[in-house]
């Protein structure tokens, strides 16, 4: 039997004529489908100010009352972040539940998350952001206890239930901070032993539902037919939490990992930011970024900026970026990239259009060091050559009564590697 869905009223407050107002409430409907929400009305209010008790004025929180009521919604939504006593407030006057953007979109990520990494991820935004809302939130906590280990003895009689919350909760975070700090560490082991190997990084980056994951999937279908390495892609907002990581070996045997990251949407929770930050750090390390556009998107530059400055506050910069305006299947007529993006580039997943373009981008960028160099090697180093013809590009070889004349494309590294074979 088909469980039914729960049904929304949404809320949103314009304040001064923001252009993006009718943009973010869209969007909010979007993440509401995300999470399997029936989105059965919209409330909205042009406001200077935000009311500090009720977020929108006492007359429309009356008429959101006889909304609710009359269409017999399960929750209403609020198109941003509410103050605990906010949300208090608000449920009392219109006896219907009350949530957040903020608690939506960790209800999504909490549904996506598959790895350990990822579900711990979710759950120490979820408990942080939770920690000043503790007052009227016990049902939320129930699911944490048993799982902190704490101890009764340890809390004094005179406790209250809402200190005994809070306790509990610091336990949980405190726990969660932990297993995180081991993973980072496996995950940071594994950036340093990427970094030793010499082979670049690409990360992917982009809003969320831009096509990084399918950018990632095509790449992989032109480089190579092994299709159990492509990972998880769907037309939703954050259709996956996980940092995917793939080895792709162009045809001149050059060779660079391939990053897929999550993705960012306009008023990211702070806390999903920060728990996320362990994730996020491969792009710090990354020889390049290629910055995945929505280009059917109306608001495609508001997106680059959103996930430019999520950059920014991770500490990314000076690192190159190519921008792929992606989803040119989609446009309606000749889409111009704005000349203020430097380094960018039209593609398709489904015409497969601009992809080899990219990839020859990816190349220069990641091998402009690459030189064509010729070496004799000595018969007796016959495993040099092979390495080389395995995994360089060889324009020539040749046999002499010395060694073997080969004539290659080397990086900096190998060329120092061989330098006494050089000629």
């Amino acid at each position: 039997m088909e469980q039914t869905k729960e049904k929304a009223v949404l809320v949103s407050v314009n304040l001064g004529d923001d252009y993006l107002f009718n943009y973010q409430l869209e969007e909010l409907i979007n993440l509401c489908a995300a999470c399997d929400v029936l989105v059965v009305d919209t409330v909205t209010q042009n406001l200077r100010h935000l009311h500090p008790a009720y977020y929108v004025g006492k007359g429309k929180l009356d008429e959101l009352q006889i909304t609710c009521e009359a269409l017999e919604a399960d929750v209403v939504i609020f198109n941003d972040e509410l103050s605990p006593s906010q949300i208090k407030n608000i449920e009392e006057v219109i006896e219907t539940k009350v949530i957040d953007r903020t608690m939506l979109i960790l209800d999504i990520f909490d549904r996506r998350a598959t790895s350990r990494e990822a579900t711990l991820q979710v759950k120490l935004a979820t408990m942080q952001y939770m920690l000043p809302r503790l007052i009227g939130s016990r049902k939320e906590l129930s699911r944490l206890g048993g799982s902190s280990g704490g101890d009764l003895r340890s809390r004094g009689l005179g406790e209250t239930k809402l200190e005994l919350d809070r306790r509990m909760l610091f336990d949980e975070i405190s726990k969660v901070k932990r297993e995180l700090v081991e993973l980072v560490e496996t995950r940071a082991k594994q950036r340093e032993k990427r970094i030793k190997s010499n082979i670049p990084v690409v990360a992917l980056v982009g809003y969320t539902n831009s096509g990084k994951s399918t950018t990632l999937n095509t790449i992989l279908s032109i480089t190579e037919a092994k299709t159990e390495k492509q990972v998880f892609a769907e037309d939703m907002l954050f259709a996956t939490l996980e940092t995917s990581t793939r080895n792709i070996k162009l045809k001149n045997n050059r060779e660079f990992l391939l990053t897929d990251t999550v993705g960012f949407v306009s008023k990211l929770p702070h806390h999903l930011v920060e728990a996320f930050k362990s994730t996020l750090e491969e792009i710090k390390d990354a020889s390049l970024i290629v910055h995945i556009v929505d280009s059917v998107n109306e608001k495609y530059e508001m997106q680059i900026e959103t996930t430019n400055k999520v950059l920014e506050e991770l500490g990314v910069k000076d690192i190159p970026t190519i921008y792929a305006f992606n989803k040119m299947d989609l446009a309606s007529g000749y889409f111009f990239v704005p000349s203020k993006y430097q380094h960018a580039i039209r593609i398709s997943a489904v015409t497969k259009e601009g992809y080899p373009e990219l990839l020859a981008m990816i190349d220069s960028f990641l091998f402009s060091d690459y030189e064509r160099t010729t070496l004799l090697v000595p018969f007796s180093k016959g495993e040099i050559v092979s390495f080389l013809q395995e995994n360089t590009e060889v324009h020539h070889i040749d046999y002499t009564p010395t060694g073997t004349l080969i004539e290659a494309t080397l990086s900096k590294h190998l060329r120092s590697l061989y330098k006494s074979y050089i000629r």
